[in-house]
């Protein structure tokens, strides 16, 4: 659960940097010409200032409230190329401010983090007048001339590896060359071809020229898509519409016709020629693709039917055999107290740190905070945290302990997290509040 709910848990860190008042956030730090509010711990003894397009590495360290958000330290350092900046004093402006060698800490207002990069309309009261600060420390930076010469470098190569691969396949006197340049190795099956606008059920394997695994659906799930709907290029979709129903294809399809001197971000490199091993299942008009999209989503209601069916018995039958009399809230969460807490009860919209054991209802535990070896902060209504924590922590005071019998309507509902915790299942909580900030 910390691995689900830590994302959002950061990304509310991150919004939490508002701020109104520049004279007092400001305070100790000069401000630069391009604007940005630095202060510095160290100069190196180089004259070298990063330029745009550049390629700085650093170290960095990110902190809100004296709270570390963020650091490089104990990990490789940062590579970062520097853009124009989203606002006026952003980090790639205090960067830009930097020599090679200096260390200094950046002041950011967060009024322009929220309007400006976070896209929001209004800045919360609660946060106006804050900041948030960065440590850097600039190690190197590589020229954008030498980064373009090296990549220049990377695709002239890439580009001669396709070419010879290529170049082999062409002599293959098995293989049959399309017009467009897609590469067949072997075909096989003599039923129906789709046509433009029909529905195609497939099974692929894609895989790099050097053998290794890109995307796989057998023995996972096939696809359904509308021939002429854009799959991954146009080789590819050539393919969809050569292979009969219940045949097979292996072919290559070259990187013109798929993701050519671009890639897929770090998972296909340019110039990368994909082999692939296609299954054609089914071929389908609209009309038979339509009554099977309604008999699948009647067989999906069906199985979520018998799963919470399944919820309401197995919470049942643990309350009855671990003899509990506590009635449950209106929402259906039992809250078992362990242990009262001292001071007020936490509200809607208090900041807070809890500790918390998630296991299903046979015991068996998925997740623990306490192995983090730190609580987990959070705002209540803050939309990070699942319905059932929110609504007892509004039942506890600090030091507080309670155990939970939460129905997946207040937890992960639908979502399916393994077999330890299908979907539409109950979960136990152990939940401690640790304090109210």
């Amino acid at each position: 659960m910390r691995k689900i709910l830590n994302t959002v848990a950061t990304l509310l860190l991150l919004l939490t940097v508002a701020s109104c008042g520049e004279d007092s956030i400001s305070s100790g730090f000069k401000k630069m010409e391009n604007g940005a509010y630095m202060k510095f711990y160290s100069k190196g003894n180089s004259e070298v200032m990063p330029r745009l397009k550049d390629e700085a590495t650093i170290e960095m360290a990110q902190y809100f409230n004296d709270s570390l958000l963020f650091t490089t330290a104990g990990d490789e350092s940062m590579r970062i190329v520097l853009t124009e900046s989203d606002f006026v004093g952003d980090v790639m402006d205090g960067l830009m401010m930097m020599h090679v060698g200096d260390s200094a800490r950046l002041m950011v207002p967060a009024d322009s983090v929220l309007a400006i990069s976070m896209g929001m309309e209004e800045i919360p009261e609660e946060y106006a007048g804050k900041a948030i600060y960065y440590d850097l420390k600039l190690l190197s930076i590589k020229p954008f001339e030498t980064r373009d010469a090296e990549r220049k470098a990377l695709l002239d190569s890439l580009k001669g590896v396709e070419e010879t691969f290529l170049a082999s396949m062409h002599e293959d006197a098995n293989n049959t060359v399309t017009e467009s340049g897609l590469i067949v190795m072997e075909k096989t099956g003599k039923g129906k071809v789709a046509k433009m606008g029909e529905y195609v059920n497939f099974d692929f394997t894609l895989c790099s020229h050097e053998g290794d695994t890109i995307l796989n659906s057998f023995g996972v799930e096939p696809l359904e898509i509308q021939y002429g709907e854009d799959f991954i290029g146009r080789g590819f979709n050539e393919a969809l519409g050569m292979v009969p129903e219940g045949g097979e294809m292996r072919f290559v399809i070259p990187s013109s016709l798929a993701f050519d001197s671009i890639g897929y971000q770090q998972f296909i490199l340019p110039y990368t020629p994909l082999v692939a091993r296609l299954k054609m299942n089914s071929v389908m008009d609209k009309a038979t693709y339509d009554k099977r999209q309604m008999e699948k989503a009647a067989k999906m209601e069906a199985e979520k039917n018998r799963r919470m069916a399944l919820e309401e018995k197995a919470i049942s039958d643990y309350i009855k055999a671990n003899g509990i009399t506590e009635t449950p809230t209106e929402s259906g969460l039992y809250i078992l107290n362990q242990v009262e807490g001292q001071g007020n009860v936490a509200q809607w919209g208090d900041e807070v740190a809890v500790h918390y054991v998630l296991k299903n209802l046979k015991g068996e535990q998925l997740e623990s905070s306490y192995d983090y070896e730190r609580p987990m902060y959070f705002k209540i209504g803050g939309g990070e945290m699942i319905p059932a924590i929110e609504e007892a922590l509004m039942t506890m005071a600090p030091g507080a302990k309670a155990t939970l019998i939460t129905p997946s309507s207040l937890a992960f509902g639908e979502v399916d997290l393994g077999e330890t915790l299908p979907a539409y299942s109950p979960l136990l909580i152990e939940l401690e509040l640790v304090e109210i900030k």
